[in-house]
């Protein structure tokens, strides 16, 4: 009898460690795959800037305490992912801010502190999008069950979108790791609706906006969860929600974002013009071209989507949705009211990138993981629902993997620059269509752009490659340059051809009568086939389509 049982007991202790076992997998996975080809695109020898047009800005916290100051002077984004970028850079590389000649202009020591606080920002993000994954699994597990939060867990692990940006130091990733952890306090909410929990939540909400003014829209999630436990109070259940929660959400927010984006108020005048220069931004757009082949912001969306996080998911996602709604498991409420909410004002929004449905992905995990948890009697078609997870497994971690192998192996910056020295002379002029920047080849080691190098400390770094000469996208401005050669980007002209500007197709025609083409880059971005429309810009950063032309009587 003790054998049977000790030999039940152990298989007690085996049965419970299971769960964790398959976790520690899947978040071994989730740091495996964002450690591919994490280097892409940092700063080296060849340009001065990351081949991300944004991690430039994601260094301004550590810029600011380079220069003894501790307001980023930057507030086109809320600054705790700011503060959080310069402390890594403080323990992972502190000789830079040691180094006296740190600021001097041209000078050997800032081009080495870029490339090692771009690698250190980007620690943050990856460290952030594991716990991420790790969130997921406990507020599936919450809802559901310690499977349903595996099978969560591991559908975020390989959703190529969440993959892809946790290589980069920019905002989406860490904002999202706040908003998982506001939805799964929401849920918390519901068990346990105590004063101190909803602090917590609107602390959580503010961390979100202190990192991205968006974030803050995921205070719609534990306010749907008052809502839920005053209807439930009406019926004289158990639990009792406090009546000042909405007030106790905000303040505790609103404190959370001023102690880590301190500045926002304390230099007003400047975080306000530029604040209100995005909004400007979303309401206006940057790009009428791009809105010209994209007019619908639904459909934009659900497209990029569709690739980032993969239709069977989304198909899941939906499935999940109405049948534990249908079920009246409220604690999927929250969850679903801010999924709608966020689509909604991103849809609406005339800027568009993949990138802002990063929040999304959390919920569609979650829902997916329902697959998993739900009791046989309420799903009907679980086995079926399951299959199809395997598949959408199967397929987000194809495309992931496609597109790493695509950041590892494919340099098309690197063989423009080979493609340059081999058929332009160093004595030529060679043209570009606009300032060098992430989508060209670095031609000039200060790759800032217009914006960077009109800035009297980087352009001391100016070196190109060839005489340069910035045509512009004017037909008769290509055929009254100078330039020998011109190196041609999709980011140049791509969406104006797509959507048949007569300008674009004079430019086009004119470079092909005075110039032959002699170079171009491997398609490596299409990612065989497995995408069927176009992609937004934001995924297409590690793979500019490159072209080089000479003019037609050069030998």
């Amino acid at each position: 009898m003790a054998e049977r049982g000790s030999a039940e007991k152990a298989s007690s202790v085996e049965g419970r460690r299971a769960p964790y076992v398959a976790l520690a997998l899947v978040l071994a996975l989730a740091l495996a795959v964002r450690l591919i080809a994490f280097r892409w695109g940092l700063p080296d020898e060849t340009h001065l800037f990351s081949y991300h047009p944004d991690e430039y800005h994601s260094l301004r916290g550590i810029f600011a305490l380079a220069s003894g100051d501790l307001n980023p002077h930057f507030f086109n984004y809320g600054s705790l992912y700011l503060y959080l970028a310069a402390a890594a850079c403080v323990m992972g590389h502190p000789r830079h801010l040691l180094a006296e000649d740190l600021w001097a202009p041209g000078g050997p020591e800032l081009p080495g502190a870029l490339r090692d606080w771009t690698l250190d920002a980007r620690v943050v993000t990856l460290v952030l999008g594991v716990v991420t994954v790790l969130l997921v699994y406990a507020l599936a597990g919450r809802m559901w069950g310690h499977r349903a939060g595996v099978l969560a867990a591991l559908a975020l692990a390989v959703m190529p979108l969440h993959v892809v940006h946790s290589h980069y130091a920019t905002v989406d990733v860490p904002m999202t790791f706040f908003v998982t952890l506001t939805l799964l306090l929401s849920v918390v909410l519901l068990q346990r609706p105590t004063w101190q929990n909803f602090v917590w939540a609107g602390v959580a909400g503010g961390l979100a906006a202190s990192v991205k003014y968006s974030g803050a829209l995921v205070l719609i999630a534990p306010a749907v969860a008052w809502v839920v436990l005053l209807v439930r109070n009406r019926a004289e259940q158990e639990a009792r929600a406090p009546a000042a929660a909405p007030l106790i959400l905000l303040v505790a927010a609103v404190v959370a974002f001023a102690l880590t984006s301190p500045f926002t108020f304390l230099d007003w005048g400047n975080a306000w013009r530029d604040i209100s220069f995005e909004m400007q931004h979303m309401r206006v757009g940057d790009d009428p071209w791009a809105l010209a082949a994209e007019p619908n912001g639904c459909l934009f969306h659900l497209k990029q989507l569709g690739f980032g996080a993969g239709w069977l998911f989304l198909l899941l996602a939906g499935w999940a949705a109405v049948s534990s709604l249908r079920a009246r498991r409220v604690s999927v409420l929250p969850l679903v009211v801010f999924a709608l909410v966020i689509f909604a004002t991103m849809s609406t929004a005339r800027v568009r990138y993949a990138r802002y449905e990063m929040a999304l992905l959390p919920v569609i995990a979650v829902l997916v993981g329902w697959f998993a948890g739900a009791p046989a009697r309420a799903s009907r078609g679980r086995k079926v629902g399951l299959a199809l997870a395997g598949a959408g497994l199967a397929w987000a971690a194809l495309i992931s993997g496609l597109y790493l192998q695509g950041m590892a192996i494919a340099q098309p910056r690197t063989k423009a620059l080979a493609a340059i020295e081999r058929w332009v002379p160093e004595a030529a002029r060679l043209g570009t269509v606009s300032s060098p920047w992430f989508h060209s080849a670095p031609v000039d080691y200060c790759n800032g752009g217009a914006m960077l190098n009109s800035n009297p400390l980087w352009r001391q770094y100016s070196h190109p490659v060839r005489d340069l000469v910035i045509t512009g996208a004017s037909p008769l401005a290509l055929v009254a340059s100078p330039a020998d050669a011109l190196l041609l980007s999709d980011f140049d002209l791509g969406r104006r051809l797509r959507v048949g500007d007569p300008e674009a197709e004079r430019f086009l025609d004119e470079l092909q009568l005075h110039y032959r083409e002699v170079w171009q880059t491997d398609p490596a971005r299409r990612f065989a086939g497995l995408h069927l429309w176009p992609l937004a810009q934001d995924w297409l950063y590690p793979f500019p389509s490159l072209e080089l032309w000479i003019r037609a009587d050069s030998r």
